[in-house]
């Protein structure tokens, strides 16, 4: 798995095989629809690990509260595409 970061229309961190499945899961999941798929796709920018798992490990879960290690790597393990972080805006 690697880390894709978008940034327009809202930021998200996603882990995904590749920058389509990045792309199709944030459309799915945090905006656009399949007509922008192409706009989208060009926002997708892959990242490092490191810089993914620094930024996700020092983000704050649902409840306002820093993640556990083992919640992080269970998600950083797993082999499923992953929302890590999304635009504040939207939840």
């Amino acid at each position: 798995m690697k880390f894709y970061e978008f940034i327009e229309p809202y930021y998200a961190l996603i882990k995904a095989r590749d920058e389509e499945a990045a792309t199709k899961y944030y459309i799915e999941i945090v905006a656009g629809g399949d007509e922008e798929f192409k706009e989208i796709l060009e926002e997708c920018e892959l990242v490092s690990d490191y810089y993914a798992v620094a930024k996700f490990a020092q983000s704050k879960g649902e409840n306002g509260e820093m993640m556990k290690i083992d919640e992080i790597l269970e998600v950083l393990e797993s082999d499923e595409p992953e929302l890590l972080l999304i635009d504040g805006s939207l939840i």
